[in-house]
């Protein structure tokens, strides 16, 4: 087992601990100790930590030093640069979107928007993308996965609905399919608004009659809905 992984399966079930220190003195030690911990430099760190078994303070040890190594490609606080255009993700959008998703799609890779791909064409397109983002006109089958093994990593639904993904498919080639689930929501709440208010009226019985050549007018009044709770 690697000193790495040791460390993982330790360090939740440990706890500093000190007896000749006070409760403010103990805080400070800990925190001293663990100061390396924020530092870019590597190699051996003399510190001594006692660590002791979260159910028993007779199981513990003493570190006398820490050997800590530094990733070099890490210390920048992790942060990627993606100003080299290479280095950006593709993004492959087969349907409009709004200026505003593209603006922000931009802002993380390469985009390039197609729209009405036939299956062919978006089975080649997709081999050279990481990304694809649809809405309910593209049908991401089982072929688009084929083509983009490898490649594709992640497929965007700017919607609901993804019935028009096949997640099995997604599943095994491991391709994570994402959805927007609370797009709809502003418009599916003043929908059943619009549904009340047509039922409350009877303006679909009441158009139906009219457009039959009929003026029922006292029968399709309805009621009103001020008031109503």
């Amino acid at each position: 087992m690697s000193s790495s992984s040791c460390t993982k399966s330790i360090l939740p079930s440990l706890i500093f601990s000190s007896s000749s220190s006070t409760s403010s003195e103990t805080k400070s030690s800990k925190s001293s100790n663990l100061s390396f911990l924020n530092s870019n430099t590597f190699g051996i760190i003399p510190n001594n930590i006692k660590l002791s078994h979260a159910n028993s303070q007779q199981r513990c040890f003493m570190v006398n030093s820490v050997l800590k190594t530094v990733d070099q490609t890490k210390q920048t606080n992790n942060v990627v640069s993606v100003n080299d255009e290479n280095e950006k993700p593709t993004i492959l959008v087969s349907e409009k979107l709004g200026e505003a998703g593209l603006q922000v799609l931009r802002q993380l890779g390469n985009v390039e928007c197609a729209y009405d791909l036939s299956p062919e064409d978006l089975c080649k397109k997709i081999s050279s993308c990481d990304a694809l983002i649809v809405r309910s006109g593209t049908k991401v089958t089982r072929k688009v996965f084929e083509a983009g093994k490898g490649k594709l990593k992640v497929v965007g639904r700017a919607g609901v609905g993804i019935d028009n993904v096949d997640l099995q498919a997604a599943t095994e080639f491991g391709c994570l399919v994402v959805n927007a689930p609370t797009a709809n929501t502003i418009a599916a709440a003043e929908h059943g608004i619009a549904l009340l208010a047509a039922m409350a009226r009877n303006v679909s019985q009441a158009d139906a009659s009219l457009k039959a050549g009929k003026w029922l007018r006292s029968k399709y009044v309805g009621v009103s809905m001020v008031g109503k709770h």
